[in-house]
């Protein structure tokens, strides 16, 4: 009878070197991707300095200058309604650490504070998120606009030359 198995059956030289080959720690596979997020956003942030840099050589008109405000304008709006989302999470944290009652024990006491520091790390957590992500949104939005007006730019040239 003939096998079904889909495996390939290695040398054994082959498995014992699998198995004595290290699995890096998951802290440096954490810190490699932190490392390349960061290298990614660097070249992005290049990329769109290197278009900007080439649309505003070759001249803004006003319609794209008028772009460029609104969305600055946007971006400032959504940071003033993190910004207003913010305050009111902390206003409810101040006010659900200030209602809470006093323990009678020091378990209960440490219990309680441990909550309302928890609660307080979260809010900062959350707040960090936000923050990143309305930069990277702006990023993209702005990388997107750029290399539009860019691409507009080079054939309008590529017309005019012919």
């Amino acid at each position: 009878m003939t096998s079904t198995s889909l495996t390939v059956s290695g040398s054994s030289r082959e498995a014992a070197v699998r198995r004595e080959t290290p699995v890096p720690h998951p802290a440096f596979h954490h810190a490699l991707r932190a490392v390349a997020l960061q290298s990614d956003w660097a070249t992005r942030s290049m990329q769109n300095a290197s278009a900007s840099a080439q649309v505003f050589a070759l001249g803004i008109d006003a319609d794209s200058a008028e772009e460029l405000l609104q969305m600055q304008h946007a971006a400032w709006q959504r940071l003033f309604a993190l910004q207003s989302s913010w305050a009111q999470d902390w206003k409810n944290w101040i006010q659900y650490s200030d209602l809470i009652k006093g323990a009678n024990t020091t378990f209960k006491f440490v219990e309680r504070e441990g909550n309302i520091v928890a609660q307080c790390v979260q809010l900062l957590s959350k707040q960090a998120a936000d923050l990143m992500g309305l930069q990277e949104n702006i990023d993209v939005d702005y990388s997107f606009w750029i290399n539009q007006k860019l691409s507009e730019k080079q054939r309008s040239l590529s017309a005019s030359e012919e």
